[in-house]
């Protein structure tokens, strides 16, 4: 056990901790000698500090006292007051300090010191109650006496029962005597008391002559003012003796024991620092003498360790140094020992061993190295190749990109050019959907050409000065357009307050927020799209942050698909492309954008529940400007705002200053007796219209302004409303232009044109007209046609659905439809399954009538047993349509 290294290291380094533990008490203990002493010389002088501060303040004392005793200020009394609290703490803090409490004298200076402080301050209260006493014996003794005797003479005089002579010698007497007064409360002499005895003394003799009653009177109170004189003497001169003796003397006393004190202190203090050097001195020797011992055994554990382990160690090491070096050892020192030096030196003999191993495993790390660097070598010439082809594809694609769009840009101009050509509807509708079908391709071309622009670093941002009201008009024509296909509600509001000039670069902006719509209308099968813009200039005010937020109700995309909706290529899963079509291209090329803008992109989504965009984007204004509805006036005071859920925003309506109580519900609208002269009525569908139209007819008879705000509808639908309504409308989604038009049509009452009466090209005479508006469901193109031609020639609107899905989900999204034109064969789902479906969902007023090129009893029978109101056979006659519609519809 003793012969391990580790044990005698252990061993050693132990006694040198216990010498440095004994060491380190002992300077301990002096320091705490030293401490002792310093503390006890400190308290000593704050002692005496303190003593020296009680004699300052006993001095002010006796000023205040004096102060007092001349003026009887209260402000001295509240001074005294204040000194003599501070003289308590400091007698306090004299008594609880070690250095001036003695048990051998029982701390009587102390005691003898807090008696004449509290003599002195019953003392005070004396002086200050005989001040009061003798105070009120002036205001109501002396001189009140006075003042009584020369009433009491006046109402004699005037009665006749004294001489006008008596009265004067009695008045100067008086007048004597109340200047004595005066003059010993001034100055507290005898000469003046004199003097007011010799005041009184004639007043005997003066009445003498006079009726006895008389004299009485004025003796009685003459005896009386002699009294409170007397009295007011006996308590001035008390109190000057209380003070100018009694409490001089407690103060001369109360001084002499504050010297004594600090004398006392002293030599206490003296006593302590004797001591403390006596026990610093010791102390010291014994340290002294301990730390030669301690150098000793320390010297010796130098000399033990330098001889049994650095010694071993060093020639251990410098074998280790040679074996690292590849230089052979025969013998190693120290190998036989069976401490730990011995088993390192065994230890260097199988590094010695391995070492050869080694020298023949780097040899072949070293080879391997070689084919390492070569490989990577390889890697790199690999990796540029890839980087140059990707360069090349983006080069490549950029200018097919160009080449391609170029031919479409002519094609696209020539059919818009034609389009503008008297031609038939069959040729324009031609045209319509060529040019239709050319806007996507163009569009696919750009975002490649934008794409490759981005990634070749060419793209460059723009900075000039545009007007809002352009983008908004560009939006709501694109979006607003693919929106009425599916019967979508659109919803687009902007801040009233946003400026409508602002510097950037318009056509970006109008990428980001055009592609950013289209997706959502691209991806919601129902519900609403909601586009929403604001602004504010920032603190420092040279940035305006522009903000466009788009919502919808759409399939919404987990956390995993929304974290690659940026990626250029990429959708929110492999069935999005193959269902909803497109390159996966937009929304990678609107994250650039906004990156290149410097501005921030924000999605938010839930399955199923619809996504969220927020854009923030930082651009420039020229100068502060006024919002963009500014100029749209607000509706007269006593306008009405008619709805029963409101379809304009609420920053709108805060515009046209309509308050809560001009807001009422339809049927509140029609119950009012006395309907302003303004009116802004909100349609939510067709069925209100129709049904209120009369309404609203009259109210526009009476000369009231009426202003339609509608949901947003499908053309067909939008023309109808049109034709029925020849007063201001507006419908969702509007632009704050067409919002500022509507409003002062309103304001104006101005209306639009009567509609024309359709008439029969071959038969010169009038149509049957139905009202209605119709969703025809053909999944064939002609025959879309075909029937949509007989459906305008008899006066109805039309939808058109290519399937029996499209039909389930624009009839949940508008119910509007006053019947449904149903084709029982179609891709995707039939109409059989489309009824049924309907009718499950609750859809069960509404007429179906079906369509089919199958003429047997059964077909009709299977199209009654699936729902269905009625079955017509294809091919479709118009008169066999008329007389089938007249069953259902009105005309």
């Amino acid at each position: 056990m003793l012969s391990s290294i580790r044990t005698q290291l252990v061993i050693v380094l132990a006694a040198l901790i216990a010498l440095i533990l004994v060491q380190s008490y002992i300077a301990h203990e002096n320091q705490a000698v030293l401490n002792r002493g310093v503390d006890s010389a400190s308290a000593a002088i704050t002692a005496v500090g303190t003593v020296k501060e009680l004699e300052r303040d006993v001095v002010d004392l006796q000023r205040n006292v004096l102060i007092f005793k001349e003026n009887a200020s209260s402000s001295a009394i509240t001074r005294f007051t204040r000194l003599m609290a501070s003289i308590d703490v400091k007698l306090d803090t004299l008594a609880q300090s070690n250095i001036v409490y003695s048990e051998s004298d029982e701390n009587h200076v102390l005691t003898r010191m807090r008696e004449h402080l509290d003599a002195y301050e019953d003392n005070f209260s004396q002086v200050v109650d005989a001040r009061a006493k003798r105070d009120n014996l002036v205001s109501e003794g002396t001189l009140a006496n006075i003042i009584a005797l020369q009433n009491l003479i006046t109402r004699l005089v005037e009665q006749g029962e004294i001489s006008a002579t008596t009265f004067d010698k009695i008045e100067n007497q008086l007048i004597l005597a109340e200047n004595a007064t005066l003059k010993y409360l001034q100055k507290p002499d005898i000469i003046f008391v004199n003097a007011f005895n010799q005041a009184l003394r004639p007043f005997t003799s003066i009445v003498n002559g006079e009726s006895d009653s008389s004299a009485e009177r004025i003796t009685a109170r003459v005896d009386r003012l002699k009294a409170d004189f007397l009295t007011l003497t006996q308590i001035t001169q008390g109190n000057l003796f209380l003070v100018n003796v009694v409490m001089a003397g407690s103060a001369r006393e109360f001084l002499y024991l504050s010297g004594e004190l600090a004398n006392n202190v002293s030599a206490q203090s003296d006593a302590i620092t004797m001591k403390t050097y006596e026990l610093a001195a010791k102390t010291q020797k014994n340290g002294e003498l301990f730390s030669l011992f301690s150098i000793l055994l320390a010297l010796l554990a130098a000399i033990f360790t330098i001889v049994r382990i650095l010694g071993p160690i060093r020639s251990i090491t410098s074998v280790f140094n040679k074996l690292s070096q590849d230089v052979q050892i025969e013998n190693i020192p120290g190998s036989k020992r069976i401490d730990e030096i011995g088993k390192l030196s065994r230890a260097a003999m199988v590094f010695r061993d391995k070492n050869r191993q080694t020298q023949k495993l780097l040899e072949d790390a070293q080879n391997l190295n070689v084919e390492q660097e070569r490989l990577n070598h390889e890697l790199r010439v690999s990796k540029l190749k890839a980087e140059q082809a990707t360069a090349s594809k983006s080069i490549f694609l950029a200018n097919m990109s160009h080449e391609i769009r170029t031919p479409m840009n002519g094609i696209i101009g020539l059919i818009e050019l034609a389009q503008k050509q008297p031609l038939s509807n069959t040729v324009k509708d031609y045209l319509d959907k060529a040019a239709y079908s050319g806007q996507i391709l163009l569009s696919v071309i750009n975002d490649i050409l934008d794409f490759s622009k981005i990634e070749a670093g060419e793209l460059k941002i723009e900075e000039v000065n545009f007007s809002l009201h352009s983008l908004f008009d560009n939006l709501i024509a694109v979006i607003a357009l693919r929106a009425k296909e599916k019967n979508l509600s659109v919803r687009f509001s902007v801040n009233p307050s946003l400026y409508s000039q602002i510097v950037g670069d318009p056509l970006r902006i109008a990428q980001i927020i055009m592609n950013i719509g289209n997706n959502a209308v691209k991806f919601t099968e129902q519900g609403r799209i909601e586009i929403d813009f604001d602004g504010a200039l920032s603190d420092s005010g040279d940035v305006f942050n522009l903000t466009m937020r788009v919502s919808d109700t759409g399939i919404g995309m987990s956390q995993s698909q929304l974290s690659r909706i940026f990626k250029p290529f990429t959708q929110a899963d492999g069935s999005t492309n193959r269902t909803y079509g497109g390159t996966g291209l937009g929304l990678a090329i609107v994250s650039q954008l906004v990156q290149l803008m410097h501005g921030e992109l924000h999605a938010t989504s839930a399955l199923g529940k619809g996504s969220e965009f927020v854009i923030t984007l930082p651009l420039k204004v020229i100068n502060p400007q006024k919002g963009v509805l500014h100029q749209t006036p607000a509706l007269p005071h006593d306008s009405l705002y008619v709805t029963d859920c409101a379809l304009l925003p609420q920053a709108y309506i805060q515009h046209l200053q309509l308050p809560s109580q001009s807001i009422v519900t339809i049927e509140q609208g029609k119950d009012k007796a006395d309907l302003p002269a303004h009116l802004l009525i909100d349609v939510p569908d067709f069925a209100t219209f129709r049904q209120n139209l009369s309404w609203f007819k009259t109210l526009v008879e009476e000369g009231k302004s009426v202003g339609l705000v509608m949901e947003s509808a499908g053309s067909a639908l939008q023309a109808k409303y049109a034709s029925l309504w020849h007063n201001p409308l507006i419908m969702h989604p509007f632009t704050p232009i067409q919002f500022e038009r509507f409003i002062k049509q309103v304001i104006a009452k101005d209306t639009s044109e009567e509609p024309q009466i359709v008439k029969d090209e071959e038969s010169g005479e009038k149509n049957v007209l139905f009202e209605g508006h119709v969703l025809l469901v053909e999944d064939n193109n002609i025959n879309q046609l075909v029937t949509g031609e007989m459906l305008t020639n008899l006066g109805l609107t039309f939808d058109v659905a290519e399937d029996g899905q499209q039909a389930i989900r624009k009839i949940e999204n508008s119910s509007e439809y006053d019947l449904i034109l149903m084709d029982v064969q179609m891709p995707v789902m039939d109409g059989y399954e489309a009824t049924k479906a309907l009718r499950a969902k609750g859809f069960t007023d509404i007429v179906i009538i079906g369509l089919s090129a199958n003429a047997m009893k059964e077909d009709k029978q299977n199209a009654i047993d699936a729902g269905m109101n009625d079955y017509l056979t294809k091919p479709i006659k118009q008169k066999a349509l008329t007389g089938k519609l007249a069953q259902f519809l009105t005309n």
